[in-house]
């Protein structure tokens, strides 16, 4: 458990630095709580003790004299001499408060012991409580913005990545390590930060407790401690193995959820509705049969623990009635033994979260240790303005097998248009992302301005480029919020005067809400010319020196082909234009 709680601990510290004040106060309170518990162990053999009438006569805790160091005396006597000899100050000044403050059999009570003894455990159990419900809040209260921190960090995270770990992680994947291994680290930050420092904390104060009271009773009610840690063990190792197969099982139903939803009209169209279905019913049966299976292995340590703690006390029992020991004893230790267990059991389930946690952590170190194929460079060349215009000299790329590109020699002046033609597969759409740098190239280089891509700030070069493609991705926000994805902070008036030019701003003001009408998912409440026109519209908001067009008409009929193409035009005017298309007009490209 120690090295699952170091991984977790060594993964969350540094998002727990600007909490640190609240952190601290929570652990100092769960260490309270736990002490607690053994106050009120102590506080109940007083009470109880109390319960038989004072001896006749108490000889002073001064009378008492040393035993010698050396002779015929046991080793035990010696130990026993000393520790009374050394703690007879305070055993003093405790009886002389407990004489004042709490009642006595067969002696007057005063009105100090009958509101001692009246207020004693509930004072206890009072503090006891309010340390657990603020140790609770301080520790939650971090816990939450610790993981809304690093939910953000991972976004970040995925967000610096290069195209090509999108290629190989799938967004189902992505999805569920930002959501689901954050929220697994939550709860087990939430319940560890408490449990780590509270449970250890009062299961030491009640063993101290109990020594104090009677240490051959101790070593008897703690016999049993040691079982309980090999189904610990053995528990956490098969909980490990467990989570491991859910959490691959549920990305593989989460993915396939999402694409059965995104896909619906297709999915409808090729009747693929039973289909699907069963599939994912497969999956979820396999997912409650690991469901029980975890369920089964963490609900059976409860029970194994509660009888182990009554056989203890059957043990307990045993000897009191054997040596004639105190009552007040015997309640005070069944009480810790009804304490005890509560404590050994959150111990125990938190090792078990700590091993199924331990896979969401590693899931994410993987993440953030993944490093961007694209790599900005440490001192990026200022980049103000597009000027002369772009070269790809001996250019050749490949995805891992074949190469897409090779040896592709291509010079593109500012101010011309530029088409790109050439059937599926041949690498044009490549060639447009190699420009964007999504990719770098695998020989060769491409120039901007006469400068390697590599020497620019990635931000600072797609800031000169404007991007109009068949695949239109709209976001289910308002219209007016997807045009203004083009530029940052745009005002409502660039917004209008955008979609002015690209023929949008008349069907917009004829939705409900104008400009402030939602685009449904996927842009899905627009049909396919408005899709494209907000597309266009984005590009003039952002008003780039350089237009890519990766075939913005190719899905469209002819009539909104040519609505569309005005708009383009429009668009390409005093603008650089590369051009991907499935056919070209020779007469429009240079």
């Amino acid at each position: 458990m120690v090295q699952e709680l170091k991984k977790i601990w060594a993964f969350g510290i540094p998002y727990l630095k600007p909490y640190r004040f609240r952190f601290v106060l929570g652990i100092a309170l769960s260490i309270f709580f736990g002490v607690s518990n053994g106050l009120f162990v102590l506080s109940i053999n007083t009470l109880f003790n109390r319960l038989t009438p004072a001896p006749a006569q108490t000889p002073p805790v001064a009378q008492i004299e040393s035993i010698p160091a050396t002779g015929t005396v046991s080793f035990e006597k010696r130990i026993k001499a000393t520790l009374k000899e050394k703690t007879a100050p305070i055993g003093k000044a405790f009886q002389a408060a407990s004489d004042e403050w709490l009642p006595r059999m067969g002696q007057k009570i005063t009105w100090k012991q009958m509101l001692g003894g009246f207020s004693l455990l509930p004072l206890v159990m009072g503090l006891r409580a309010m340390a657990s419900y603020f140790s609770t809040y301080c520790l939650t209260w971090v816990s939450a913005r610790v993981i809304r921190d690093m939910q953000v960090a991972a976004l970040r995270k995925a967000q610096e990545l290069s195209m090509a770990f999108f290629q190989k992680m799938s967004v189902a994947d992505l999805y569920a390590r930002i959501t689901a291994d954050t929220s697994a680290i939550y709860a087990a930050m939430t319940n560890g930060f408490i449990d780590t420092i509270r449970e250890p904390f009062a299961v030491l104060s009640i063993l101290i407790s109990m020594l104090i009271i009677d240490w051959k009773l101790t070593l008897i009610s703690v016999c049993m401690l040691p079982l309980v840690a090999v189904p610990v063990v053995s528990s956490g190792r098969r909980l490990k193995a467990l989570t491991k197969k859910f959490t691959s099982l549920t990305v593989t139903q989460s993915g396939g959820l999402l694409e059965a939803l995104a896909a619906v009209r297709i999915v409808k169209a090729y009747a693929m509705e039973a289909l699907q279905l069963r599939s994912f019913r497969e999956q979820a049966n396999l997912g409650v049969e690991m469901s029980v299976k975890t369920a089964q292995t963490r609900n059976l340590l409860n029970p194994l623990i509660e009888i182990l703690a009554m056989l203890g006390i059957g043990f307990l029992l045993i000897f009191v009635f054997s040596t004639s020991a105190k009552p007040g004893n015997l309640v005070a230790f069944l009480s810790a033994l009804l304490l005890a267990p509560l404590s050994i059991k959150r111990i125990a389930n938190l090792h078990l979260t700590l091993q199924m946690t331990t896979v969401s952590t590693q899931r994410l170190e993987e993440l953030f240790s993944e490093k961007p194929t694209v790599v900005e460079p440490a001192n990026p060349r200022p980049l103000h303005s597009f000027r002369e215009g772009i070269l790809l000299e001996n250019v050749t790329f490949s995805y891992g097998h074949t190469d897409v590109l090779h040896d592709i020699n291509l010079e593109i002046p500012k101010g011309k248009k530029v088409g790109l033609a050439g059937e599926s597969g041949s690498g044009k759409s490549t060639l447009i992302n190699l420009l964007m740098r999504f990719y770098d190239p695998t020989k060769g280089r491409l120039l901007f301005d006469g400068h390697d891509l590599r020497d620019y700030a990635t931000k600072d070069l797609l800031h000169q480029m404007a991007l109009v493609s068949q695949d239109v991705v709209l976001f289910n926000l308002p219209v007016g919020i997807n045009i203004g994805f083009g530029k940052e902070n745009p005002t409502q008036q660039e917004i209008e005067q955008a979609a002015k030019h690209a023929y949008a701003h008349d069907f917009i003001m004829q939705m409900p809400a104008g400009y402030d009408s939602p685009c449904g998912e996927r842009g899905q409440l627009l049909s396919g010319g408005q899709k494209a026109r907000v597309a266009i519209a984005r590009a003039f908001v952002r008003n780039a020196p350089i237009l890519v067009l990766d075939e913005p008409t190719a899905a469209l009929d002819s009539r909104a082909e040519k609505e569309i193409q005005t708009a383009i035009d429009s668009l390409e005017e005093g603008r650089t234009v590369i051009c991907i298309a499935h056919r070209l007009n020779p007469s429009e490209y240079g």
